[in-house]
């Protein structure tokens, strides 16, 4: 098998630790090690390395080439992003022309497992059942009414395979409010949608074809000049004339070939906001569930994350849900129960045209 690891994602809601220069996926901020070197390390027992693909965004070529200088990954690099259906395309025919029509795991690069060995054995799973022509996704078993996920709603068992059963998916379900999220998780039909798929290239570039058929049209052309020196004039061309469109919602809601599903259950989060860091990391609060990363001082202060790199003492008083980011240009303050409301601070920096602060 291959792997795919998305790693051009902008990281907007873990502003301001997060920049374009250097976004969410290569932040230390679960351990010693960036998140796409632990997705790296995550899956590099199924496979060999030359097998493992990063896509990533052109500007982080030189990041990524220094954190895996010592790993024989094939980076691919995308002049813009443009959300996932062209990232998983481009990789697609790239693997196609490298390897033939074997099957492709597609994962991001920031997302936090629990259990690796369970999430190898799903992968693995998934990766036979793609072998067959089919489209696989990953669903996580809900352990709570959460309204920041895309959901799918699996239908009948098809198969059990090395202990794990696949369903047949019903359909994907856009991030629903908290009484409809409610319902799913009593339900127990319903899984998280990780973003995580396993196919074949020619299976996915026959879906892509099928329901993106401009995007499609541009891989092709990509795909013929990939040995040529013509590539990354075309790649640029190609790229700029894009949209910007996810694989669910250009494909997985649209196809009308069957896609399976197999339930994951090994302690699963997309490491989506602050918040979700402080959830994470819930072993390292202090007795009154406060969260600290660098020199702080906290008096009578509950329920706060202080992330502090820039070396500044960092004092709070008095305080609840609390969240601070102190970094050596900006500083961030808000409600840490609305970190999710951290992406439009980036949104109107970039409408002020504050260049220096994204």
């Amino acid at each position: 098998m291959y792997i795919i690891i998305m790693a051009g994602g902008s990281g907007t809601r873990f502003w301001p630790a997060s920049r374009e220069q250097k976004p969410k996926q290569f932040l230390n901020i679960i351990g010693s090690r960036s998140l796409i070197e632990q997705t790296f390390l995550r899956v590099s027992p199924l496979t060999e390395e030359k097998n493992i693909f990063l896509v990533i965004n052109h500007i982080h070529r030189t990041l990524t080439e220094q954190l895996f200088a010592e790993r024989r990954v094939t980076i691919l690099s995308e002049p813009r992003g443009r959300n996932t259906a062209p990232c998983i395309g481009l990789a697609a025919v790239h693997l196609r022309r490298h390897a033939g029509d074997i099957p492709m795991i597609v994962l991001p690069a920031d997302h936090f497992i629990a259990d690796e060995d369970a999430f190898r054995q799903t992968l693995r799973a998934a990766a036979t059942v793609a072998e067959t022509g089919a489209i696989v996704t990953i669903g996580i078993t809900p352990t709570r009414p959460e309204t920041g996920y895309g959901y799918i709603l699996k239908g009948a068992q098809q198969s059990t395979l090395s202990e794990h059963p696949v369903f047949l998916v019903e359909k994907f379900v856009e991030k629903p409010d908290l009484p409809t999220a409610t319902e799913y998780v009593a339900s127990g039909r319903y899984l998280w949608n990780s973003g995580i798929f396993a196919f074949t290239p020619n299976t996915i570039l026959e879906e892509i074809a099928a329901h993106l058929p401009d995007v499609y049209r541009g891989l092709r052309q990509l795909e013929e000049h990939i040995s040529a020196n013509t590539y990354q004039a075309m790649l640029d061309d190609v790229y700029a004339r894009f949209p910007s469109i996810s694989i669910d919602y250009g494909v997985m809601e649209k196809t009308t070939r069957p896609v399976y599903v197999l339930p994951g259950t090994f302690g699963w989060s997309d490491v989506g906001s602050w918040q979700a860091l402080y959830e994470l990391r819930r072993d390292e609060r202090d007795e009154r569930e406060n969260l600290t990363d660098g020199r702080t001082l906290l008096i009578d202060t509950r329920r706060s994350f202080i992330y502090a790199p820039s070396g500044r003492l960092v004092a709070a008083v008095g305080l609840d849900h609390l969240l601070v980011v102190d970094t050596p240009d900006a500083l961030l303050v808000a409600d840490l129960r609305r970190s999710q409301d951290v992406r439009r601070v980036t949104e109107e920096l970039k409408r002020k045209e504050w260049k220096q602060f994204l």
